[in-house]
């Protein structure tokens, strides 16, 4: 059953809540893409413009998580992923607007070096651990259990408190759904790369307000595409019940795809580095080696197969990542 807008906002400024975010973030016109990709006119939300950190779609997300982690009193923002992490560099960053110390776990992968993400997370002042990556789940828990024992409540940004990243992008959907009747867009589909949560938020908000925009999401990582639709609607549900949204949310309601990864999580591949390059010399704009040129690559390949067509209208939601840029120059052949 849908609801008002005025009561959704109503559900979402009852809950705890951080503003950090610079919002809203604007949407533009990619005019010069459009004409030359010779299909639907492309619109940009620009997530990675929330601010802190250069940026991203985690600043929104960790409004309404890590509000969760202040009202519990933790003292300590723990993060563990790839060595050039968005989320490790933004956990570091907000840790310290905070006065909070940041603990990141990443792993020596061949992106380990000093710059990007890694070395912002570590100008932010958060303590960095690079082990093996058969060894990083065990440092990670190492980690926690020794935190604890020092008397410390760590928070870590990927599993605590999860469901409120969704919820936070129920609160973007409203953002998205404001500017774009302002603007006179009306959009047959929200392009996205999708993990999880940005897009379940997405989902959930639009249903919950009963609007029926297409939402498609394209995966960084190789999975099943109908598993994670289930997970997905899993999510869902929960994120809806922390709002009281009466709404049947169902795999069919989420769709993704991995088609466009490669060989695996942050390898560039062939179309990924040719979207960027694309709208890098088209638009000024820069995507990211792992999600967003990759979530633009298969945007392009559905216009290539003629899903979208001259007449039709697409926003492309830009969650950030571009700091990773620097460790990616020999695979983007700019060395």
């Amino acid at each position: 059953m849908a609801i008002s807008r005025e009561e959704l906002r109503g559900r979402l400024d009852g809950l705890p809540r951080l503003h950090m975010a610079a919002l809203p973030t604007p949407i533009e016109p990619l005019d010069r893409l459009s004409a030359h990709l010779g299909g639907p006119r492309i619109f940009v939300k620009r997530e990675d413009l929330t601010g802190v950190a250069m940026g991203g779609n985690k600043i929104r997300e960790f409004e309404y998580q890590i509000a969760q982690a202040v009202e519990r009193g933790c003292d300590v923002l723990v993060h563990s992923a790839a060595a050039q992490s968005n989320q490790s560099r933004q956990t570091a960053a907000v840790a310290a607007k905070l006065g909070l110390k940041a603990v990141v776990v990443g792993r020596d992968d061949a992106h380990a070096q000093s710059q990007g993400n890694l070395l912002l997370a570590r100008l932010f002042g958060a303590e960095v651990h690079l082990p093996a990556p058969q060894e990083q789940a065990a440092v990670v828990a190492a980690k926690m259990e020794a935190l604890r024992a020092e008397g410390h409540t760590p928070f870590h940004t990927s599993t605590d408190a999860r469901v409120f990243r969704s919820v936070a992008y129920v609160d973007g959907a409203l953002e998205l759904l404001a500017q774009c009747e302002q603007q006179g867009i009306e959009p047959d589909a929200i392009y996205l790369c999708s993990g999880a949560y940005t897009h379940v938020g997405l989902v959930v908000g639009l249903k919950g307000l009963g609007v029926d925009w297409r939402v498609v999401g394209i995966s960084p990582s190789p999975r099943n595409d109908q598993q994670a639709a289930e997970g997905h609607a899993e999510l869902a549900r929960e994120c809806a019940g922390v709002l009281e949204l009466d709404l049947k949310l169902s795999p069919e309601d989420f769709e993704s795809y991995a088609g466009f990864v490669g060989p695996d999580y942050g390898v560039v591949t062939e179309e990924s580095k040719a979207a960027l390059h694309l709208v890098a010399e088209q638009e000024g704009l820069l995507l990211d080696p792992s999600y967003t040129s990759k979530a633009m690559a298969g945007l392009i390949a559905h216009i290539d197969d003629g899903r979208w067509q001259a007449g039709q209208t697409i926003v492309f939601l830009h969650t950030g990542g571009t700091p990773a840029l620097f460790a990616y120059a020999k695979e983007l052949g700019c060395e």
